[in-house]
C-alpha cells in the first residue's frame, strides 16, 4: 500500500516548503501590501509612506553602494534569491535602520540632556 509513503512524502514536503511559504506571505503583506489600489483615506497614506519607505530604502542602497539592501520589492525580482533570503535581507535592513535611529535618539538626548537626566529618573 503506497499511502503511509505518501503520508510521509507530503508532510515532508510540508516540513520543507513551509519556511518558505511563510517568507512569501510575510514578502506580501509587508514588501507590496498596496500593490492594489485600496478605497480607505486611510489605505491611501498607508500607500504614500509606503512608497517613502520604499523611495527611501532604494537611495540608501544607492548611497551606501549596496550596504544597506534594496527594498523587498525589489529584491524578489532577483531570481538567486529564495523568498526567505528576500525577507532576510529586509528584516536586516530594518533592525539596522532602527538601531540606528535609536543611536540618534540616544546621542541627541545626551547632548541635549546630558547624563544627568537619569539620577532624575532613577534616583541614583
Amino acid at each position: 500500500n503506497n499511502e503511509p509513503n505518501l503520508r510521509a512524502n507530503l508532510e515532508r514536503y510540508q516540513r520543507n516548503h513551509a519556511p518558505e511559504t511563510a517568507a512569501l506571505i510575510r514578502l506580501s503583506r509587508f514588501g507590496a501590501p498596496y500593490q492594489y489600489k485600496q478605497p480607505h483615506r486611510a489605505d491611501r497614506l498607508l500607500l504614500k509612506l509606503w512608497t517613502l519607505n520604499v523611495a527611501m530604502r532604494l537611495l540608501m542602497n544607492k548611497l551606501t553602494l549596496g550596504l544597506v539592501q534594496k527594498p523587498a520589492i525589489l529584491l524578489v525580482q532577483d531570481s538567486s534569491l529564495t523568498f526567505r533570503q528576500v525577507m532576510r535581507r529586509a528584516d536586516m535592513t530594518t533592525a539596522g535602520l532602527k538601531a540606528t535611529a535609536l543611536a540618534c535618539v540616544g546621542l541627541y538626548v545626551k547632548r541635549r540632556f546630558g547624563f544627568g537626566f537619569l539620577s532624575t529618573i532613577f534616583g541614583a
